[in-house]
């Protein structure tokens, strides 16, 4: 039987990218996956790319034999992720599995940098990578252990984020990891004892959709992995019994990839941040 058969997951930004492979590996794995995301059939958020909504999504894993629903939600709206929880806990009886990935905080300026000196960066790139992200986990996390792990006493908040560079980076994009990274250390501590393990993982350059828009095949070739090798390190952690040990870390895909054998769709498994780094965060 798939290691995760009877398991409900819910994955947040489920219409591309990493939330896309995280909703296919984890339905492939036997688990009900419902898909939320901004982008639907109905209103998408790309109309020039209607094979990026949570619907295409949901009729990949039907494709594959798997099973699931997908809900149109934007994670930066509280009132629409109560309404999310609220109709799980009505539909399902409960959460065994959040996948804190929905991220937008390249929507609205997304180009890194803002001018020669630090001081020209748009003063609203932050907070639109905190809205987009640190916020949103806090929120769905939140909302999540309010209506279903908390009272539960179980469950597993796994979310995607990067680790924070030395020397750091873009700076808005540092800041707005950081907080993520952060958020996953404190719901650890706080969760201790309470039968609910949160843990991040940082994935390498991946060879997502969009990114295959705006770089050449040679650009990424040799230097990225797929968004499965990131999304099936997510069902290593939740599958395992014992994934509190990793409770309020944030954890390199590679050394996940090592540590329970998992591979990319090729067999490979890269070790993006252990070769552009300095080394490996183990396991």
């Amino acid at each position: 039987m798939p290691a995760l058969t009877g398991k409900i997951a819910l994955v947040t930004g489920a219409s591309r990218g990493l939330g896309r492979a995280a909703a296919l590996e984890l339905a492939a794995a036997g688990a009900f996956v419902i898909g939320t995301a901004r982008s639907t059939r109905a209103q998408p958020s790309r109309p020039d790319r209607p094979d990026l909504t949570v619907d295409t999504t949901l009729d990949a894993i039907h494709a594959a034999g798997g099973v699931g629903e997908a809900v149109r939600c934007d994670h930066t709206d509280p009132a629409q992720v109560e309404a999310l929880m609220t109709g799980i806990r009505a539909r399902h009886g409960r959460l065994d599995i959040l996948v804190n990935n929905a991220w937008g905080g390249h929507d609205d300026l997304g180009v890194p940098g803002g001018g020669a000196e630090v001081w020209d960066e748009p003063l609203a790139q932050l907070r639109s990578m905190l809205l987009a992200g640190a916020y949103s986990d806090y929120v769905t996390s939140l909302l999540a252990l309010r209506h279903l792990m908390g009272p539960a006493g179980q469950g597993v908040i796994l979310t995607t984020t990067y680790h924070t560079d030395e020397p750091p980076g873009w700076l808005p994009y540092e800041v707005s990891k950081a907080a993520k990274n952060r958020l996953t250390y404190v719901l650890g501590e706080k969760l201790r004892g309470a039968g609910i393990a949160c843990v991040a993982v940082s994935p390498g350059w991946m060879r997502t959709e969009l990114m295959l828009e705006h770089h050449t095949p040679e650009e990424l070739a040799g230097q990225t992995e797929t968004p499965h090798y990131a999304a099936r390190a997510l069902v290593a952690l939740a599958a395992d019994p014992d994934v509190a040990r990793h409770t309020g870390r944030v954890l390199d895909v590679g050394d996940v990839a090592r540590l329970y054998g998992v591979t990319d769709v090729d067999g490979s498994q890269p070790q993006w941040h252990a070769e552009h780094r300095g080394g490996s965060q183990d396991a």
